[in-house]
């Protein structure tokens, strides 16, 4: 019976402890969240709480309009805790900075951050030199497997726990 309540009690404590969260995280950006920013010639600037792996792909930096169109951009460079691109933006509006880095422990990482153009001074944009060729996948992001796979797991292991600590009944000969 004893050993029943020791494993009663390590399950609820693995079940209520916190995840721990090591992976590195967007600590600054420039142009920051929600800014408004002068039209021309714009440098996306994403800062990270840890150095990111470089590793030749995997780091993106994708820009839409506020039609969701892709803006050209440069491709994204990791230069140890940032990472950079750069956008030639002439149209006022909302752009939306869509980001994927690979952490210094080897996890993808990913967000996306608004901010917004005007364009008082008539600037006139002549485009990126060399704009990044990424696959113009949706980066909407649909609810993980993950979450799916932890709560259904948190279920099977209630159920198990529920069936292992019943009373059960005892017939006597």
């Amino acid at each position: 019976m004893k050993l029943n309540w020791i494993v009663a009690s390590t399950l609820i404590a693995l079940l209520a402890a916190p995840a721990a969260s090591a992976h590195e995280q967007l600590v600054d950006s420039s142009p920051s969240a929600g800014e408004t920013v002068a039209a021309g010639v714009i440098d996306i600037e994403l800062e990270f709480s840890n150095e990111l792996l470089d590793l030749g792909s995997g780091a993106e930096i994708i820009v839409r309009d506020d039609m969701g169109e892709f803006v050209p951009a440069t491709c994204a460079k990791i230069q140890g805790t940032f990472a950079l691109a750069t956008v030639d933006l002439d149209k006022a509006g909302e752009y939306q900075v869509g980001w994927r880095v690979v952490s210094g422990d080897g996890h993808p990482i990913e967000g996306s951050f608004s901010f917004s153009v005007e364009n008082t001074s008539g600037y006139q944009a002549v485009g990126i030199q060399e704009p990044c060729l990424i696959a113009t996948q949706d980066t909407e992001e649909a609810p993980g497997f993950s979450y799916w796979l932890l709560f259904g797991s948190l279920g099977l292991m209630a159920a198990g726990l529920f069936l292992y600590l019943r009373p059960r009944n005892k017939k006597s000969a």
